[in-house]
């Protein structure tokens, strides 16, 4: 019994050492501020697809996007290269190349395509997964942690974090998954259940359903991991007569670090 004492000592040893949860967000949170700033350090590839269904789950809309990021003085900004656009009405099938493409003034399949395709994975917004997602970075106390164990996902060694928003609706909830040595990211996983008011959806017949969304990071070098791939689902309906469900995903590829400030003509700077 006595010779076992030591060993089970180190058997117990790495739950001891394991910190609270709180204070594994709060590396997390801090070590996102510097990830940020070690991004605008490369130039690579983003490609953006959503696509659009209407009630009936006929494709009303889809559209992609290939930009190149590079950085400038101000941090980093992106380049459209190409579009890929289609609208289906029924037996008709319209392809465009441009951005923001409209087939009428009131086009509501374009406002919101052209929205997610400028927004995804890029800016921060209320709905879609972006480069800062919480609850990594700003607004993280509204949140709660629960540490659910440790594992390996994806030869990363990893604390599995479930979390939910402390507001009285608790909307957002979800689990991340952070890397034991450098407390960055590895997966983040989100769903957002809230109702929108019963009054709201009587009034101007909106309502939001099923919005959920995930994204993955990758580890270029030491404490500089990158937002790779994510992608998410929402149901829409508004006015009462437009519904759709818009399906999105992003990709980020083609990494090449750089200690020289981009001269090309950018434009979308990172806010």
């Amino acid at each position: 019994m006595i010779l076992l004492l030591p060993i089970l000592a180190l058997v117990a040893a790495p739950d001891a050492q394991t910190p609270p949860v709180e204070e594994i967000m709060r590396k997390v949170a801090e070590n996102q501020a510097r990830a940020k700033s070690a991004r605008n350090n490369y130039v690579y590839d983003m490609n953006v697809f959503v696509r659009l269904k209407r009630a009936n789950g006929k494709v009303a809309r889809e559209e992609s996007r290939d930009y190149t990021v590079a950085p400038t003085e101000k941090g980093a900004a992106r380049k459209l290269e190409k579009v890929e656009g289609k609208v289906v009405d029924g037996k008709k099938e319209t392809t465009y190349n441009e951005a923001g493409y409209r087939t009428k003034d009131a086009d509501i399949d374009g406002a919101i395509t052209d929205s997610f395709a400028r927004e995804v994975m890029w800016r921060k917004g209320e709905f879609g997964p972006m480069v800062e997602w919480f609850p990594l970075t700003d607004g993280k106390s509204r949140y709660t942690f629960h540490l659910d164990g440790e594992e390996t996902y994806h030869d990363y060694r990893v604390y599995k974090i479930s979390y939910a928003e402390n507001e009285d609706e608790d909307c957002w909830h979800g689990e991340a998954l952070i890397e034991k040595e450098e407390f960055q990211p590895v997966l983040i996983t989100a769903s957002w259940e809230c109702k929108v008011p019963a009054a709201v959806r009587t009034l101007l017949g909106t309502n939001v359903q099923h919005v959920g969304a995930k994204i993955s990071y990758e580890r270029l070098e030491k404490d500089v991991w990158f937002p790779v791939n994510c992608g998410g689902e929402m149901k829409l309906k508004v006015l009462f007569f437009y519904a759709r469900t818009i399906a999105f995903t992003a990709k980020n590829s083609g990494f090449k670090k750089t200690d020289v400030q981009s001269s090309v003509d950018f434009e979308d700077p990172v806010p």
